[in-house]
């Protein structure tokens, strides 16, 4: 089945101040919420300032064509050297729709998926990147697509198990695209 594309408008959402997590949260989350049946996903945010040069388009047009934003084999993940001991493909997290509304987690700081997103991306980005990243791009994969990835070297460091569940790699590596089950454009 093609990836289905949705597209919400945001412009009250920026990084040149602190964005209101609930409001912009729920905005999205009621879309997603709309438009994908229940059932699990993986989920990867992205954000158009760690991929200078490419638009919005562009950097949907790669992921429905790869399946995934690495374009660039040259180019190195963020926290690279600290998961680089795993053979993992991308970062994601993961969430799960039921009777039409996201799950909220015990864990997150917020009661919205998409708001809790928007918090980690404002307040932790700055810490491996020097700046927060605007969200433009949510990417979600089907879960039995998908696994956790593994430590390449069994004696490897791990990292910390709340950062190892956000590693995933693709079962199927040569086609990436069939994991695919949607993207949401967060248009500005």
């Amino acid at each position: 089945m093609p990836a289905k594309i949705i597209s919400v408008s945001v412009p009250e959402y920026t990084v040149a101040h602190k964005p209101d997590y609930l409001k912009i949260g729920g905005k999205v989350d009621e879309v997603i919420a709309k438009h994908f049946r229940n059932g699990k996903y993986i989920y990867r945010a992205l954000g158009l300032g760690d991929h200078p040069g490419k638009t919005l388009d562009e950097l949907a047009s790669i992921i429905l064509t790869s399946g995934t934003d690495k374009y660039d084999p040259h180019r190195k993940a963020v926290c690279h050297e600290q998961f680089c001991v795993y053979d993992y493909d991308i970062q994601a997290g993961s969430f799960e729709i039921r009777d039409a509304k996201i799950v909220i987690e015990p864990t997150d700081r917020f009661p919205t998926l998409f708001g809790d997103t928007v918090y980690d991306f404002y307040e932790h980005t700055p810490l491996d990147r020097g700046y927060p990243v605007r969200i433009d791009l949510l990417v979600l994969y089907y879960p039995d697509k998908m696994e956790l990835a593994q430590l390449i070297n069994p004696v490897s460091p791990k990292v910390r198990p709340e950062l190892e569940k956000y590693l995933y790699k693709f079962k199927d590596r040569a086609n990436k695209k069939e994991a695919l089950r949607g993207i949401i454009k967060i248009l500005r």
